[in-house]
């Protein structure tokens, strides 16, 4: 029974991931020459990010040449280390960078970019992370798609791996098809997911819809929550950036703690959207994999190869999809990598869906509540 069971399950994830292909294939992609001239105004929430915000610094003003044409604010949310310090010493070189404080009282990353959005000069708002660096066109690509009237618009992300690491190896492929679903979702009429150190808003669209009025309290989702209200106003004005030029590479978690936080924090969320699709989707793949991580147990106690084959079916809809869906970050799906991640996410999965509904999690040195 559990392996038609099983069988049954993965026939439907099989339909839905090429639902997601065939609206991820509708995207255009971005092709030509970036001529876009609108004012910008890019917001940098940050919180103790002395060891990677000059980076971000030089990665935007790099890809900048005209200093006049953007504004680059840092909000400080009270950090403890050199933070400040840090974008202090690259205001003197930079007539464009900005530096506040979020005002005592106030704290976390909605506050800070509503801090953001209020000093703005420009319509256009791009958000990004204090841990990322971008790609020397990302702010053109955010500009043009406002200037053909996107409202929100957000791109993909690729996480930094330096030391060639295989832990990191799999959160890219977990990444990558997270960024491809957000894209094929939004496409389909049902936006999802989004990324916070990459998307784009329009500042009087931002006040329209009371910024983050009604989840002001809860410490993640800025982006997604913003995304939905804004979709549900304008949902023809929403793009989603594919392309390279679009690309924000991060820093990913330093260690095994803050990956724990990480993931309960993201996985947190899910309950509190309001729209059916974005609880269902979480919960159906929060059931196949449960069933598909029994179903490799039971195979290893059987000894049967009934499991396998249904395990290998599903391996090889998941090396279609992510083969496409990491396109955008420029890398190749290792076959040893995605069979790891075949073995580790159905535990994985079943772990966090349990974990992000109870207890607390650290955030920036702070601790929240589930």
């Amino acid at each position: 029974m559990i392996y038609l069971s099983a069988a049954i399950v993965t026939v439907l994830y099989a339909l839905f991931i090429l639902l997601l292909l065939w609206n991820w294939y509708k995207i255009p992609a971005v092709n030509k020459e970036l001529q876009a001239n609108d004012f910008a105004s890019v917001l940098v929430p940050v919180r103790n990010e002395s060891e990677s915000i000059e980076n971000l610094i030089l990665s935007i003003q790099r890809g900048n040449i005209k200093s006049d044409n953007f504004e680059l604010i840092v909000i400080d949310d009270h950090s403890t280390d050199g933070t400040i310090a840090v974008v202090e010493s690259l205001q003197s070189h930079y007539d464009n960078l900005l530096l506040t404080i979020l005002p005592d009282g106030q704290e976390g990353k909605k506050a800070a970019i509503t801090h953001g959005v209020q000093m703005a000069k420009g319509d256009l708002i791009v958000c990004t992370d204090g841990d990322s660096e971008v790609h020397r066109d990302w702010l053109n690509v955010h500009r043009n798609a406002f200037e053909k009237g996107a409202k929100l618009s957000f791109g993909p992300v690729r996480l930094i791996n330096l030391g060639k690491s295989r832990f990191i190896d799999l959160l890219n492929l977990e990444l990558a098809g997270l960024v491809s679903m957000g894209g094929a979702t939004l496409a389909a009429g049902q936006p999802t997911m989004i990324n916070g150190c990459n998307y784009s808003f329009s500042k009087e669209v931002f006040e329209e819809v009371e910024g983050f009025r009604g989840n002001e309290k809860i410490a993640t989702g800025d982006d997604e929550f913003l995304l939905r209200k804004i979709f549900k106003k304008y949902p023809k004005n929403i793009d989603f950036l594919k392309t390279k030029k679009a690309l924000v590479n991060s820093r990913p978690p330093q260690n095994f703690l803050d990956f724990y936080n990480q993931r309960r924090r993201w996985a947190s969320k899910w309950r509190f959207h309001k729209d059916v699709f974005s609880r269902l989707i979480p919960l159906f793949i929060f059931l196949s994999y449960a069933l598909w991580g029994w179903v490799f147990i039971q195979s290893v106690v059987d000894g049967t190869f009934y499991g396998i084959m249904i395990l290998g079916f599903k391996c090889l809809i998941d090396y279609c999809y992510l083969s496409i869906a990491s396109q955008l970050q420029m890398r190749k799906v290792s076959l040893l990598n995605l069979g790891l991640l075949q073995i580790i996410y159905p535990f994985y999965v079943v772990f966090f869906g349990v974990a992000s509904n109870f207890g607390k999690y650290s955030w920036r040195e702070r601790a929240y509540k589930i």
